[in-house]
């Protein structure tokens, strides 16, 4: 039970510091991610190499922030193509195996969950207490101010973007042997980590504080109400 606990928590923690980041840096709110969850669980089924969700969301990440750059002209704009994505992912998932279900077994990865998880977090810890850091707290506070300060801004949302994108298909291919593997298995965790975001952005929070708070909620709100289906 409490290994379960654990898990579902740290799970939550990746999808909530993921929209976070997102949200906060690439000023949008990411609605693929639910999509992204699944897709890599559906790997997991087909293949074993993690290094294939991985590349796979870094990669598809990096080509949303990219569209999202050079096409998109406001955080609405943004946020409805990130669920247009989403969407598209998930309708294609399910049109390619006809809305079946698959389940794992004889795998043991699901434990890299709480790896990857806290592998995320000290990221954030390491990036905002390195000189970056300050370049990060500008960005989040406004970022045309932050870009007339002389910050690339553009790189770190394609870098932010990239790799969230990534931890969360990597999430959801460690996690699938837990589950009943389906186009929508990313829907409960996208929307229950927005509302962790969302509880943490009403403090008004800055930085590492923000996503320290993130990252404790999420294990409050597994204990009181589980992860949203």
């Amino acid at each position: 039970m409490a290994v379960s606990f654990f898990l579902t928590s740290f799970l939550l923690s990746i999808m909530a510091l993921s929209i976070s980041l997102n949200f906060r840096i690439s000023k949008f709110l990411n609605l693929s991610l639910g999509g992204i969850f699944a897709s890599g669980a559906y790997i997991a089924y087909f293949h074993q190499n993690p290094a294939i969700p991985a590349s796979l969301g870094f990669i598809t990440g990096f080509i949303l922030a990219f569209y999202i750059l050079k096409v998109c002209k406001s955080v609405i704009e943004a946020t409805i193509v990130s669920l247009g994505i989403g969407l598209l992912i998930e309708r294609a998932l399910e049109i390619v195996h006809r809305g079946s279900y698959y389940y794992i077994i004889h795998s043991n990865n699901s434990h890299l969950v709480i790896l990857l998880g806290a592998l995320l977090f000290i990221a954030i810890v390491f990036a905002y207490l390195s000189p970056i850091g300050l370049k990060l707290k500008y960005i989040e506070s406004d970022i045309e101010l932050a870009e007339m300060y002389g910050v690339n801004t553009e790189r770190f949302v394609l870098i932010v973007t990239s790799l969230t994108t990534s931890a969360v298909m990597l999430s959801g291919f460690f996690y699938a042997e837990k589950l009943a593997i389906s186009p929508a298995i990313g829907f409960g965790y996208l929307i229950s980590g927005i509302i962790v975001s969302a509880i943490s952005a009403q403090l008004n929070l800055k930085g590492l504080t923000h996503y320290t708070l993130v990252f404790i909620l999420s294990f409050l709100f597994t204990a009181l109400t589980g992860v949203l289906v």
